[in-house]
């Protein structure tokens, strides 16, 4: 199975119903295909409401994870200069075919839509304020777990991201699938670090928005947990330029040579995953996207 495949498609009438069925005061209900991201089938209700409906099971735990951190950052009033979804609306269902969340819209593009890869170069500055901010919540203010998926362990990954890298290797230019090998090649090997920070988890340009051209908001919360803060600030390795990432860590502040190693490993990893999607769905958006990523992990 494409292991991007849907074990539980849902369609645009089926979601029309169970949101009418639930919220009657949404009705009529206009409805709208946003897409899909790994783990989500995801609609624009009436212009103001995004609904997510699990396409697997891995969504439908996301999606748990996703409203509980979320909700912990309305108690706690966060405002980190950037938009991210407000929970609304939440069935808890008994398994994924019966479960769904509705958010408040975040206005924009995902930001593989836009053709200027070094977009970001301009948010540095702001994105290092919202992450200090981020990270310097109270974590016994927020609903959240440890990281259960060591996603920044060399010890596990390391053999995996060959793998990924052999799969995603065809719509790899050759110098560059090298540079990957040589950096795999001479990875050093380490467990996971200990969690002390609320990180999003997932930050890439298929979760951030974009409104004319600018960084605007910030989705898809569903590996947030209490982690290392290198697993956010690979961002900055995949999205900022080399000369620009300066203006993100003056605004965030000085970190060691460890979490910035940490940090280029997720970065590399995240991006070769984005390649491997890229050529199982033919998205030439996210394949521009991640080969300019991954350019700018290993450099």
């Amino acid at each position: 199975m494409n292991p991007w495949e849907a074990t539980n498609p849902i369609t645009i009438k089926e979601a029309r119903d169970k949101i009418e069925e639930a919220y009657p005061e949404l009705k009529p209900v206009k409805i709208k295909d946003l897409g899909t991201g790994f783990d989500h089938t995801v609609y624009m209700v009436n212009e103001q409401w995004v609904f997510r409906f699990p396409r697997r099971k891995l969504g439908l735990e996301a999606m748990y994870i996703e409203n509980k951190v979320l909700t912990s950052l309305e108690k706690v009033s966060f405002e980190g200069g950037f938009d991210y979804p407000k929970p609304v609306y939440f069935q808890k269902g008994q398994d994924e075919n019966d479960s769904y969340v509705g958010f408040s819209l975040i206005e924009g593009q995902v930001l593989t839509d836009l053709e200027d890869t070094d977009c970001l170069n301009e948010a540095a500055e702001k994105l290092g304020h919202f992450l200090k901010k981020l990270h310097a919540l109270p974590v016994e203010c927020i609903d959240a777990g440890p990281d259960h998926l060591n996603r920044l362990s060399t010890a596990l990954r390391r053999k995996h991201f060959y793998v990924i890298a052999e799969e995603a290797a065809p719509v790899i230019p050759e110098k560059l699938y090298q540079q990957l090998l040589s950096y795999l090649d001479q990875l050093e090997e380490w467990e996971n670090p200990a969690g002390t920070v609320l990180v999003h988890g997932d930050l890439h340009p298929k979760n951030l928005i974009a409104r004319e051209g600018k960084l605007a908001g910030i989705i898809d919360w569903g590996d947030a947990h209490i982690g290392h803060p290198a697993s956010d600030l690979s961002i900055v390795f995949q999205c900022i330029s080399h000369e620009k990432r300066s203006l993100f860590f003056d605004a965030y502040g000085e970190v060691n040579d460890e979490t910035i190693k940490l940090a280029r490993f997720k970065a590399a990893f995240l991006n070769t995953v984005l390649l491997r999607y890229a050529k199982s769905t033919n998205d030439q958006n996210v394949l521009r996207w991640a080969l300019t990523g991954l350019k700018k992990s290993l450099s």
